[in-house]
């Protein structure tokens, strides 16, 4: 478990592994009854499925798969190529009498860059469990159709912010390999999202919090506090009850996505 606290403010965060939330949720069992009170969530259900995980979702997961086949985004990434100028020689180029004998670097689209994914799990009080568990089973097969192209490291969790205090409490998946199961239930129940991750929110700042904040400050402080490059950095925030992702999942996904998949660096600078 890491915690950090941005400097000169109130907004903290908590990263943890995934295998250190049984510990996470013991250590604050006071906000987790707290929030048990809130939603009447099964805590026992809880205990188990991160355990054992879910799966029911994967198999609803499967069903949207191919919707979404044509969405996997492309982040920058260096790549060498020849040219008639560059910062280095391609010497059997030069001996061949090649004119493009010499190599330079530059920023191009990749499939196969890497990739960091937060997804806050968090939503408006009036969204029901349903409409959560339909937002994770979209995130849960974007992520699968993610890690088969391309490496991956994902973090899920929530954000809580009452204007002067803030929590983020997130929690790692491992990718390699995915572990289906349980990754579908830490990404789509509502036991990780208003259980778990509330109540982690108001362990970081001891005291009740609502409403999800503002998002671009919030993925501002996010990548604050972590170093992440925008560049390198899916972000998809909370869920208001005005979003489109409320009645079309898909076609959100496929809207927030567009910045990656659109567009090219092929006449970028080069960097001798």
């Amino acid at each position: 478990m890491h915690r950090i606290t941005l400097p000169s403010t109130k907004h903290h965060f908590m990263f943890l592994e995934a295998g250190e939330i049984a510990t996470a949720a013991h250590d604050g069992v006071k906000w987790m009854r707290h929030q048990n009170d809130l939603w009447k969530i099964d805590m026992k259900r809880f205990e188990k499925q991160i355990v054992l995980g879910e799966d029911s979702y994967v198999a609803r997961a499967e069903a949207i798969m191919s919707e979404i086949e044509d969405l996997v985004p492309i982040t920058r990434a260096w790549r060498n190529v020849d040219d008639v100028v560059g910062g280095l020689p391609n010497v059997p180029a030069f001996l061949a009498g090649t004119p493009q004998n010499m190599r330079r670097r530059v920023r191009t689209m990749s499939e196969t860059a890497p990739l960091t994914i937060f997804m806050n799990l968090a939503t408006s009080a009036i969204i029901d469990a349903d409409t959560v568990l339909r937002r994770g089973i979209v995130l849960l097969a974007l992520t699968r159709l993610l890690v088969e192209h391309r490496t991956v490291e994902l973090w899920v969790g929530t954000t809580l912010d009452d204007g002067h205090h803030s929590g983020t409490a997130a929690w790692r998946i491992d990718t390699a390999p995915l572990d289906l199961a349980r990754a579908a239930f830490m990404i789509a129940d509502v036991s990780m999202s208003r259980l778990f991750g509330y109540a982690m929110c108001e362990v970081l700042t001891d005291c009740h919090l609502g409403g999800g904040g503002q998002r671009e400050q919030h993925a501002a402080r996010l990548r604050e506090a972590t170093g992440w490059h925008e560049d390198g950095l899916l972000y998809i925030p909370w869920m208001s009850v005005r979003d489109d992702m409320v009645n079309d999942p898909v076609g959100w996904i496929r809207e927030r996505l567009a910045q990656y998949t659109s567009g090219s660096d092929s006449n970028s600078d080069s960097d001798d």
